[in-house]
């Protein structure tokens, strides 16, 4: 079951912020305890001036690309963006 949840902007430093939202189990200490579902939020940063570190750099690209396709999509999904009449 997949209970993760996103989301994507780019921060004043331009870079990029990617938060998901996700559960954490946590097992108490003790034998035969049930694991305790913990809501928790991690947040992913890519820097966009770091080109020069080989793949991440690469990476970071791609994600960008990747978020401005995403807004392009869900803008002519929504009916968002340029208008022209």
């Amino acid at each position: 079951m997949n209970t993760s949840k996103g989301t994507e902007r780019v921060n004043d430093d331009g870079a990029v912020e990617i938060a998901v939202e996700t559960v954490d189990y946590r097992t108490p200490p003790g034998l035969d305890k049930e694991p305790i579902p913990e809501k928790v939020e991690v947040t992913h940063v890519i820097h966009a001036d770091d080109h020069s570190a080989g793949t991440a750099g690469v990476v970071a690209e791609a994600a960008v690309k990747v978020a401005e396709k995403i807004q392009s999509v869900k803008e002519a999904v929504t009916g968002g963006g340029n208008k022209t009449e």
